[in-house]
This record gives structure tokens, C-alpha cells and sequence, in this order.
């Protein structure tokens, strides 16, 4: 079993511990594409949306009437080619996005992942993380000294912790280079963002438990 370091919360390596097998897995780009791709598009809101000739400002009246005055036959002035008339076919904003992944998948992705970082030393764990009190201050020099000893690189981290944590979220869930995450939330495309992961031990249980299969 691959065995990797504790820090405590001074940011000093005081232990170890055996990681399950769910770290060993095997890469597979395909799959991780898929993945990514696939979150990115549950991501994405459908934001562009035109008007069609029933939804345009405008009167039912007929312009003038059909024959007789020499001009083409027009039935509204809400009409597709006149101007300020409906939009043929375009972008609405009930279009869907959506892709499903089963999680058998989804969980495999994130297994990979967390292995790809295991391997590369892009992962610390550290024995807890809970705060008596809200201090952001405090809890991102916390999180540099940890990234010091562990020598994480990258712009950003992602901090992974139990559900229920309420001090250690609000101190650290506005600050730019931190990505502060429950387990249940922990996804193959917010790990890729970062360049390096800090796992408490007890999100580090719930992880195992969680994406083992």
C-alpha cells in the first residue's frame, strides 16, 4: 500500500498513513476528457435568446391591405424580414446543456485523478483543519505553511474537508488561490484547476469510502 506523510497543523510532518488502492489507479485521458467535458457543460447556462414574431413588440394590424396599392403583400409588422420583426431560428435560452455521466464513471475520473496527484507530489494530508472561530487571516497562513512543507506548487489549492466544517469554509471560501471544497463536491475538474490538493483525515476517510468504487 502507497504510504504518504501527515503535517499537523504547524505544517510539521508528524505521521503517516496507507492510502488504499483507489490511489494506484491507472491513467486514462479519454476518460478524464469525457468527464471534464461533460462538468463543463452542466456548467454552462444558456444565456443568448432571441425574440420570435410572437414575442416581438408590435400590432396584429395588417399594414395596408393585400392588393391594390402596388406595394408586396404584408400580413404584420412583426414579420421575420421586416426590421425590428421575430428572429428565425434564433439562440433560445431554454436550450439544454446538460450531459449525464454515470457515476461509476464519474468516480473512476476522480480515483485517476487523485492518483495522478499522489504521484506527481501534488497531494498533502494533514491531520485537521478546524477552527475555533471565523479567521481568514490566520487560516491562509495555516494553509501556506502546509503548502511550504508539502512543497505544493501551482497558483491555486484546493482544500478538501469533512461536511459540516462552518468556521474553516467561511474563513477560507473567499480567497483568490484557495479552492475550499466538501467532500461531497470534490469533482475531477475542480481538482484539475489546482495545482496541488490539501485533504484533512477525516475527508481523506470519507474520500476512500465515498470513490472506492
Amino acid at each position: 500500500m502507497p504510504k504518504i506523510s501527515v503535517y499537523n497543523p504547524q505544517g510539521e510532518a508528524t505521521s503517516s498513513v496507507d492510502l488504499t488502492g483507489m490511489f494506484e489507479e491507472k491513467p486514462n485521458r479519454d476518460l478524464i476528457h469525457q468527464v471534464v467535458v461533460a462538468e463543463q457543460a452542466n456548467l454552462r447556462n444558456s444565456i443568448a435568446h432571441t425574440k420570435t414574431r410572437g414575442e416581438v413588440a408590435g400590432s396584429g394590424r395588417k399594414p395596408w391591405r393585400q392588393k391594390g396599392t402596388g406595394r408586396a403583400r404584408v400580413g404584420s409588422v412583426r414579420s421575420p424580414i421586416w426590421r425590428h420583426g421575430g428572429i428565425i431560428f434564433g439562440p433560445r435560452s431554454v436550450r439544454d446543456f446538460s450531459k449525464k455521466v454515470p457515476k461509476s464513471m464519474f468516480h473512476k475520473a476522480v480515483r485517476i485523478v487523485l492518483s495522478d496527484m499522489f504521484a506527481s507530489d501534488k497531494l498533502a494530508i494533514i491531520e485537521s483543519l478546524e477552527r475555533p472561530s471565523i479567521k481568514t487571516k490566520d487560516a491562509v497562513k495555516q494553509i501556506g505553511d502546509i503548502r511550504a512543507a508539502a512543497k505544493l506548487s501551482g497558483k491555486t489549492v484546493a482544500v478538501i474537508i469533512k461536511s459540516g466544517d462552518k468556521n474553516l469554509w467561511r474563513s477560507l471560501r473567499n480567497v483568490p488561490a484557495i479552492e475550499i471544497y466538501r467532500v461531497s463536491d470534490v469533482s475531477p475538474y475542480r481538482l484539475l484547476r489546482a495545482g496541488g490538493a490539501i485533504i484533512t483525515r477525516e475527508a481523506l476517510a470519507e474520500i476512500e469510502r465515498i470513490f472506492a468504487q
